[in-house]
């Protein structure tokens, strides 16, 4: 009486589930000559295989819950697609079916994957459409569906593979099934990687290529493995899932078969958890044990290279050549695409929940490599910069500071130069590695220093009188503006993305220099401020230069990046700076009571700097920083 109960409860909520009608609009697919395949008219819910309502009546209360997550998912998908993203609808579409398969989502699952130009799998998904729902598909939806296939066939290609053995057919990483094959398959026209693999046999792989409307046979012939190791994939927590074995299903969790000696990647999915390819060494006549690291997996990825042989690594495993799909964990991976005569490709995409898609990866052509035989150069444009540091600017202040006792030129008064450069260059590397280039940039440098010089000068008062004054004397010395160079360096690749350079350039540097002067003299217990007339006044000249550099790069497709030091030498000194009248400031009048003070001094007064040179031959230190990229 309890199990009647029971199952009389399930059956009432299986049928409510059923017949509680879905926000989501109908799509529609195989639009062909103004054909519509629309959703099951009065269901816009997901609609299991009506015969089996029978048995439904008697499954348990789980079952239930599938069914509504299983209506939840279309739901959501409808949601996305009617946003214009069939990408994502389709994740979700497949997560649907994959809980109860039933018409309107195997309708829209096939609709989404005509969008996205996966013609194969669409014109696929069609057929499970009308094989697995035709008792359910009325005569004009049927009618509709044939248009699509028949819109899609020619725009496919044939593939019929015969083997000696039960292995499975893989095609560009995608399982087709196991052979012998009950018929051929159909998939788009290009280049293909076919593969047959056997436990215990070696692997049969073939690239083939295809044409619209035409048929390809290919018969495998898979010999046995001479030499083999095992291999044993095991981990209690996903005790039934699917193992991938160099991108074929072999089989479920846990399982051991034989494969030929070296390396094979794995991965394993069950669910929405699963790991990341993987690699294990197969050693000839053992048994070698794969542990399994798995987490929450984002949506389906599929990866298309071009040109269609290079090689795939994800997360440092070799995954094959070409294609590669799957799912990989959430979290971030490193993708990379190599093939000789191209640049290599790094991507570190982040991959969340939801994410899903298609990563079509287009090399560029690496043009100096002697696989293409006509070697040529490379055009280039970088942007550069970093701190200027000298120990002086040549400057006869810093010159006569450097000669002077420690008090009269303290260090803790005096800054060093210091500034900024910056700049942009390009040039035209040559096959062997030799570029020549040209640049302009502008740069900017600043010192200052406290001097102290005592000098005797004349006084007002009495006649013929002098006085001793101490002169304090600052200078702030810039030195700046714009540059221009001509150069040739060296780039010598030392790994697969590492290179180190080696240059020198030579050029001019527009300069304007100043040095503002704040001078003041302290005589007989006056200290007064002192004038001089042109203090700071720029002056401006040309100086050639020399800059010899190092560096250390990574260069990452068509863009590359340095870090490396470089030395401007100036090759001249400038000219010097104008002397003019000197005069002290704030006088009181020369009284009896002022004489042999600072207020006594004649104006204008003796002159107490020569002419001094603006910089000398200096050398300042840079370090680089530089950006760019290859044309």
């Amino acid at each position: 009486m309890r199990t009647f109960i029971r199952d009389l409860t399930v059956v009432a909520s299986v049928h409510m589930l059923l017949a509680f009608p879905a926000a989501a609009q109908t799509p529609t697919p195989g639009m062909r000559s103004g054909s519509d395949l629309p959703i099951e008219p009065g269901c816009n819910c997901i609609c299991g295989d009506r015969s089996r309502g029978a048995a439904e009546s008697s499954q348990p209360l789980d079952d239930v819950a599938r069914l509504a997550e299983a209506k939840l998912l279309f739901q959501k998908g409808n949601d996305l697609r009617k946003l214009g993203d069939c990408g994502r609808a389709l994740i979700l579409y497949e997560k649907s079916r994959a809980l109860v398969p039933s018409k309107p989502n195997t309708q829209n699952w096939a609709y989404c994957l005509e969008q996205l130009g996966r013609t194969d799998e669409a014109y696929d998904a069609y057929e499970i459409l009308l094989t697995s729902f035709v008792s359910e598909l009325s005569a004009d939806e049927v009618r509709s569906v044939n248009v699509s296939l028949t819109a899609l066939r020619p725009r496919l290609s044939l593939l019929r593979t015969s083997a000696n053995v039960d292995g499975l057919l893989v095609v560009d990483g995608r399982s087709r099934g196991r052979l012998p094959a009950a018929r051929e398959i159909r998939i788009l026209p290009g280049e293909h990687i076919v593969r047959v693999v056997k436990d215990g046999w070696a692997s049969f792989e073939k690239t083939v290529t295809v044409k619209s409307g035409e048929a390809t046979s290919i018969d495998a012939r898979l010999t046995p493995l001479a030499e083999s190791g095992r291999l044993r994939v095991e981990d209690e927590r996903l005790t039934g899932a699917d193992l991938f074995i160099d991108g074929a299903l072999v089989g479920q969790l846990p399982w051991e078969g034989s494969l030929a000696p070296g390396p094979h990647y794995y991965s394993v999915r069950k669910g929405d958890l699963g790991s990341a390819p993987r690699e294990a060494n197969v050693v000839r006549g053992q048994v070698t044990l794969a542990t399994v690291e798995a987490g929450p997996l984002a949506g389906e990825l599929r990866i298309l290279t071009d040109p269609k042989h290079a090689a795939l690594t994800i997360d440092g495993v070799p995954v094959g050549r070409g294609i590669w799909r799957g799912r990989l964990p959430v979290g971030r991976h490193k993708i990379e695409v190599e093939e000789d005569g191209y640049v290599t490709y790094v991507s570190r995409p982040s991959l969340d929940p939801s994410h899903s898609g298609e990563m079509a990866i287009k090399l560029d052509v690496d043009p100096s490599h002697p696989k293409w035989g006509n070697k040529q150069g490379t055009p280039w444009i970088s942007a550069f910069g970093g701190p200027l540091l000298a120990s002086s600017l040549g400057s006869k202040a810093e010159e006569k500071c450097d000669l002077y006792d420690s008090a009269d030129c303290p260090d803790d008064r005096r800054e060093r130069p210091l500034g900024p450069l910056g700049g942009v260059r390009g040039g035209y590397e040559f096959p062997n590695g030799l570029s020549a280039f040209a640049g302009v940039g502008y740069l900017a440098m600043r010192a200052s220093l406290t001097r102290s010089l005592r000098a005797t000068v004349a006084a007002v008062r009495p006649e013929n009188a002098t006085i001793d004054g101490e002169f304090t004397i600052s200078d702030a010395i810039s030195f700046h503006g714009p540059f221009f160079a001509v150069g040739a360096k060296y780039r010598l690749e030392f790994a697969q993305y590492w290179y180190g350079t080696a240059g020198i350039s030579i050029g001019s540097i527009f300069v304007d220099t100043r040095d503002v002067l704040t001078i003041s003299v302290q005589a007989g217990g006056a200290n007064l401020p002192v004038n001089v007339v042109g203090a700071g006044e720029p002056i401006s000249s040309a100086a050639p230069f020399l800059m010899p550099e190092l560096g250390f790069g990574i260069r990452m497709g068509r863009y590359f990046g340095e870090v490396g030091f470089s030395v401007i030498q100036v090759l001249v000194a400038g000219p010097p700076h104008e002397t003019r009248d000197v005069s002290v400031r704030n006088q009181k009048p020369c009284t009896e009571n002022e004489i042999g003070t600072a207020h006594c001094i004649r104006n204008p007064t003796a002159l107490i700097l020569t002419e001094e040179r603006s910089y000398g031959a200096l050398s300042a230190f840079l370090p680089r920083l530089e950006v760019g990229v290859r044309f």
